[in-house]
C-alpha cells in the first residue's frame, strides 16, 4: 500500500466513512502473502497494535454494529462484546 494510500485510509477511518477492521483484515491478508526473514522474530506484525489501537479497532466496529441497528438502544453491550471477540480473532 503506497503512502498516499494509507494516507486515505486513515482518513476514512477518522470519518467514521470505513470500519478499522477492514484495515486489519486487509493487512492480515497482505502479510501472509508477504514471508520474509524477519518473521521469525515476530510471528505477526499484526500484534504490534497497541491497547489504544485495539479499543479505537473495537470501538469502531460496535460503532458500525449500532448503526446497522440505527442505533437503537438494546444491544450496545452485545454490540461491544460481539466487536471485541472480532477483533481479538483478527489479533490472534
Amino acid at each position: 500500500m503506497t503512502t498516499a494510500e494509507k494516507t486515505e485510509v486513515k482518513k476514512l477511518i477518522t470519518q467514521k466513512k470505513m470500519p478499522a477492521i477492514t484495515v486489519v483484515a486487509d493487512k492480515q491478508a497482505d502479510d501472509s502473502k508477504v514471508k520474509s526473514k524477519k518473521s521469525k522474530k515476530a510471528s505477526n506484525s499484526v500484534s504490534s497494535f497497541s491497547p489504544e489501537e485495539r479499543r479505537k479497532m473495537i470501538a469502531d466496529n460496535a460503532y458500525f454494529r449500532a448503526q446497522r441497528r440505527k442505533f437503537s438502544p438494546e444491544g450496545t453491550e452485545s454490540d461491544w462484546l460481539d466487536a471485541e471477540s472480532e477483533v481479538n480473532s483478527w489479533l490472534n
